[in-house]
């Protein structure tokens, strides 16, 4: 078995735990957020973000958990042993698709590239426009248009 075949066994199980993770979100009447996964190793970890209109609370969260863990467990769709994260996205909330961004025009956010543009792989700025996977941000110096497919990552900036 080769690195290509590992890699598409772990897709898989991302996929089916992202479904279960969804289904259960609907059941908890939570909004999936996001998930991120590093199955390798000697102990996975899954990390599962949920959010709700009001903000969620620690009490629906480890229901939350507690009822994803067994139905992952009885599915069996994780080879070993895990560890389960479950939390809110938080203030610097981390965006996994670009649908997320529309709620937070007028917010900074902070994004890392995956290629360097004009000697330049991350970059901060107002979010002024979003439409399908293009976000326009407003720097001190330009407005940009970013494909979120070309990032690392997307973040919001907490201001306090």
């Amino acid at each position: 078995m080769g690195p290509l075949f590992f890699s598409k066994i772990m897709r898989d199980i991302q996929k089916q735990i992202e479904q279960i993770a969804k289904e259960q979100c609907v059941i908890h009447q939570l909004e999936f957020w996001g998930l991120e996964t590093s199955l390798g190793g000697k102990k996975g970890v899954v990390r599962l973000y949920v959010d709700k209109r009001g903000g969620v609370t620690i009490d629906q969260l480890a229901k939350l958990s507690r009822d994803l863990e067994t139905v992952l467990d009885v599915e069996d769709v994780i080879p070993g042993s895990y560890i389960l994260e479950v939390s809110s996205p938080g203030l610097e909330r981390k965006f996994f698709e670009p649908g997320q961004l529309a709620n937070f025009l007028g917010q900074e956010v902070d994004v890392k590239l995956k290629q360097t543009i004009d000697k330049v792989k991350r970059v901060k700025g107002v979010l002024v426009e979003v439409k399908g996977h293009i976000f326009s941000l407003q720097t001190a110096k330009d407005r940009l248009d970013i494909d979120f497919f070309t990032t690392e990552w997307v973040r919001l900036v907490a201001k306090f």
